[in-house]
């Protein structure tokens, strides 16, 4: 009933609604955790909309081909990155003639938009695969000294203003939203080295409780 109750109230979602609901209402609200950081280069709100429904219906029908690459493959972790990098590419390309959308804004989109189903969908196979999506929590979660922060992982590999990788530093470190795809690519890559360390099952169940812990210190 409480899981319920929230699904509706955060998602708008019903008892009635299909698979293909769900994912379309976890993209739409995935683009609320991005959107403020868009700089768009036209006024026009159905340019906007449309630019908008045409990335949510498309992330409907990836995340079929990203089951079926994970399904279909040996060496799954590859292919779910492999799947992962070509629908960022393909955000940013829809999105290219009314705004220069960054990596790092793509794979908010797409990261968080997978974290909603896996939230709200009683079956959920992608579970282990997923990447972490990137905002200044995890990054402080991940490139924190912070001793009072128990769940931080201490790495330097944040990717920062002058080209090189530190510690989580607000004044220094690069913005996730203008992060590119070789920043990106190597903080999933160290985050997901040190939770194969870790007591944690999957980088995803460790941002979890990460970025909860960091939401509640900034309070």
């Amino acid at each position: 009933m409480v899981l319920e109750f929230l699904k509706y109230a955060y998602f708008n979602m019903t008892k009635g609604d299909s698979m293909n609901d769900t994912l379309i209402k976890c993209a739409e609200k995935a683009y609320l955790d991005l959107c403020r950081t868009i700089k768009f280069n036209t006024e026009n709100k159905d340019t906007r909309k449309g630019a908008k429904q045409k990335i949510c219906e498309m992330l409907v029908h990836e995340y079929d081909i990203l089951e079926n690459a994970v399904k279909g493959s040996d060496e799954k972790q590859n292919a779910f990155d492999c799947e992962h990098k070509r629908i960022c590419e393909e955000i940013i390309n829809t999105y290219s003639e009314i705004s220069e959308l960054t990596y790092g804004q793509a794979q908010k989109w797409l990261n968080m938009m997978l974290k909603y189903v896996l939230m709200t969908a009683e079956d959920f196979a992608l579970k282990n695969y997923l990447h972490i999506p990137v905002d200044s929590y995890i990054m402080q979660a991940v490139g924190s000294d912070n001793p009072k922060l128990k769940y931080c992982l201490k790495l330097e590999c944040v990717p920062k203003k002058d080209g090189t990788l530190g510690k989580y530093s607000e004044s220094s470190s690069k913005p996730w939203s203008k992060w590119n795809y070789e920043e990106y690519i190597a903080f999933q890559s160290a985050v997901r080295t040190a939770i194969s360390e870790s007591n944690y099952h999957s980088p995803i169940e460790w941002e979890n409780e990460a970025w909860i812990e960091v939401a509640e210190y900034r309070k």
